[in-house]
């Protein structure tokens, strides 16, 4: 028996000695199964450890998966991800490992051929011949392919299957892509030249980030499928990162129509079975092409050769819970360890990354026009201080008659307000009180389409009622502001002969349909969240209104500016995306605004670097690093306490500063109190060493939690 050291995934740092037969042909990053007390858990063979333990104390690996090894750069990127994010490796290694089912051994997957000869030999039937006719050309489908296609009952199916007019085969599925199928499209000269960079980079087996910054419309999605088809062309895998799974459905039926194959796509409502399949064929390297949110940055990809970045400025890439990161952040730090190309893409590329091409780390790539004979969208902002006020209507009257113009000329209106629900406030009028949620320091938003009150915070929820419970009044609880159902409610009275939908993610399993009526005309006026303001093509689209356009740029955040100009920005381009003239009407209480102004006149540049030298004087990011504390508790005198005892050992460092503590803006979240500590530090600062010398040897209560963000994106 010979020792080894096993990175297990749980949420240590250590790794655990463990004893191994001499003959089992093992080496560093292969998978195993370990006992641990009193459970057993998958881990992958680490560096061996100095620890001195008795043979004799030690337990043996229960199981070993030799098909099933990481890489050396893949160990050196967990390394990475845990130091950078001040989180545990064990706690990384579950991200790679999520669940143990992985690991079993696939089901063949089978597909079915028609026998002619023995479907002559049986009786006809209306649903065995609809079953016939879709095996043209030699074509085979699996069980569920030929329900989807021919909408006929698996009985009748397997009836076919024991009379043997359907022959199984054994088939691995069209994996590989046959590059001579791909339909191609005529680039213009911006765009070649950005793909000629980016395929050299791939070409040369190095590690170069690029970011294609393209005005809305211009063709970014065509310039990054050409490195695919690139990669794909080296045998390498190609991982696309979006940063909602709404997107997905569009790029999807777009990478079909481009390649002729249907991509694989990782998100959290797969099988068992298909996320295993999918999961194992990346490990091979069977699986080429690879669409998926965040946790798809952590798949075991075997031969990588490029990273796209959609919308690499969105703050969704921002996980939030558990393991802290950002994602397109992690994506550059995997390419970087895997000598694969990164590509990040975006109309309005968030302020680090123009500081990153300003050094000289990445690569710009412009595309300033859009494609063929679409010019971006006039934006105009509408003074909601000249408006003539009605009381609880939120659409101006110019912005009707906007809206009416469109319909009239048989074109779409988009109207935007980022405020999920009916309305955000319900107060009653007789004693002023306000309906808040019991477990957060924030009030119940109405959601009419379901009847019910609820904290976005936290999910708590009562249905909706019109009785105070404060003054015991009957009927005296109104909404106030407004929400996107609300303004969807309005739109509907001022345009009832039109058809009007609404898209927020409290309906998001509705929106692959709703954003394909949308495309095909069979949507007049679609109301919506952020959900529908990015990668979104409606040809028909020529008026775009934002409702509240204010909201957001007052909350304390030091990207506050930065957000709402990408969001309106991103907004706004979807109008006039094709051979007609696109406008955009920003309703707005500041139309002087530096954020307003810079959209209307289209000096995003200007506005870039307004932002950056406000950052520089500050030492903001990028200037500067960040990392906050949020110590939560149900008991306030405890975490006050433990704060005190933060703050009287905060190491003394040249050039760091530590603010706080101090209660978070929303302080109470799932019935638990929350305080904040937000440190501050020059560029050239290890922030993740200063976290390690002021909290490592601290003791902390048991029932206190503590969580660290580095380049933290949310401050409440």
């Amino acid at each position: 028996m010979k020792k080894i050291s096993v990175l297990l995934a749980t949420n240590s740092d250590k790794a655990y000695q463990y004893l191994v037969p001499a003959e089992f042909n093992i080496k560093k990053g292969m998978i195993v199964k370990a006992p641990f007390r009193s459970r057993e858990l998958f881990g992958i063979i680490w560096d061996d450890s100095d620890e001195k333990i008795e043979k004799s104390k030690l337990k043996e690996i229960i199981d070993y998966y030799p098909q099933f090894i990481f890489s050396n750069d893949r160990i050196k990127f967990i390394k990475f991800m845990s130091n950078y994010n001040y989180s545990n490796l064990g706690k990384i290694l579950k991200l790679f490992i999520p669940q143990s089912y992985l690991l079993e051994k696939k089901k063949p997957y089978l597909k079915y051929r028609f026998d002619e000869k023995n479907y002559e030999k049986i009786r006809k039937t209306s649903s065995r011949d609809r079953i016939k006719k879709v095996f043209i050309n030699d074509k085979c489908f699996s069980l569920k392919e030929i329900v989807d296609e021919t909408k006929v009952s698996r009985s009748v199916i397997r009836d076919l299957i024991n009379k043997k007019c359907l022959a199984p085969t054994s088939f691995r599925g069209a994996l590989d892509i046959n590059l001579k199928n791909i339909s191609k499209v005529d680039l213009n000269d911006h765009q070649k030249k950005s793909r000629d960079k980016i395929n050299k980079s791939i070409s040369d087996n190095k590690y170069n980030c690029f970011l294609i910054d393209g005005v809305t419309g211009s063709g970014k999605t065509e310039v990054y499928f050409e490195a695919v088809e690139k990669s794909l062309s080296k045998k390498k895998q190609s991982l696309i990162l979006l940063p909602e799974i709404s997107l997905t459905a569009d790029l999807f039926k777009r990478i079909e129509s481009r390649f002729g194959i249907k991509p694989v796509m990782w998100h959290s409502n797969l099988s068992k079975g298909k996320r295993k399949d999918i999961w194992q064929d990346i490990f091979t390297g069977d699986s080429k092409l690879i669409i998926g949110a965040r946790s798809s940055l952590f798949l075991p990809f075997n031969n990588l050769g490029l990273i796209v970045v959609d919308e690499e400025h969105d703050i969704t890439y921002k996980q939030q819970e558990g393991v802290i990161y950002n994602a397109r952040d992690m994506a550059i730090s995997l390419g970087f360890h895997e000598m694969a190309t990164v590509v990040l893409v975006s109309a309005t590329p968030s302020l680090e990354t123009i500081y990153n091409i300003n050094k000289g780390k990445y690569s710009k790539l412009s595309l300033p026009k859009r494609i063929g004979k679409a010019k971006l969208p006039l934006i105009n902002f509408i003074d909601m201080r000249d408006e003539d006020y009605k009381n609880q209507e939120w659409i101006s009257e110019a912005l009707k008659g906007e809206i009416k113009k469109s319909l009239l000329n048989n074109e779409q209106a988009l109207i935007f307000l980022n405020r999920r629900g009916y309305a955000p406030l319900t107060l009653c009028r007789k004693c002023g009180s306000r309906l808040e949620c019991p477990k957060c320091d924030s009030y119940l938003v109405e959601h009419k389409y379901n009847l019910k009150l609820i904290c976005h915070q936290c999910g708590f929820s009562i249905k909706s009622t019109k009785d105070c419970n404060s003054c015991n009044s009957k009927n005296s609880l109104i909404a106030y502001g407004p929400g996107v159902e609300r303004v969807t409610e309005e739109i509907k009275s001022y345009f009832p002969n039109s058809r009007v939908e609404s898209l927020s993610s409290d309906n998001s399993t509705k929106s692959n349909k709703i954003l394909s009526d949308m495309k095909n005309g069979l949507v007049d006026i679609l109301v919506g969240t952020q959900i529908i303001s990015k990668g979104h093509h409606f040809p028909s689209l020529t008026c775009v209104g934002v409702i509240d356009a204010d909201l957001g740029m007052a909350n304390g955040d030091l990207r506050a500016a930065e957000r709402t100009y990408q969001l309106l920005h991103q907004v706004a381009g979807r109008a006039g995306r094709e051979d007609r003239e696109g406008r955009a009407f920003l309703q707005t209480y500041f139309p002087n605004h530096p954020v307003i102004q810079s959209l209307i006149k289209g000096t995003r540049d200007e506005f870039i670097e307004t932002e950056l030298n406000i950052r520089k004087k500050n030492k903001l990011p990028p200037y500067g690093k960040l990392a906050s504390i949020i110590l939560s508790d149900k008991d306030e005198e405890k975490i006050i306490s433990f704060c005190t005892v933060l703050k009287r050992n905060v190491p003394s460092v040249k050039d760091v500063s530590v603010l706080g503590p101090a209660p978070a803006s929303i302080t109470k979240v799932r019935g638990r109190l929350r305080y904040r500590f937000l440190v501050k530090a020059n560029k050239n600062i290890n922030i993740q060493k200063f976290l390690y010398l002021w909290t490592n040897n601290l003791k902390k209560p048991s029932s206190i939690r503590m969580s660290i963000d580095i380049d933290p994106y949310y401050f409440l």
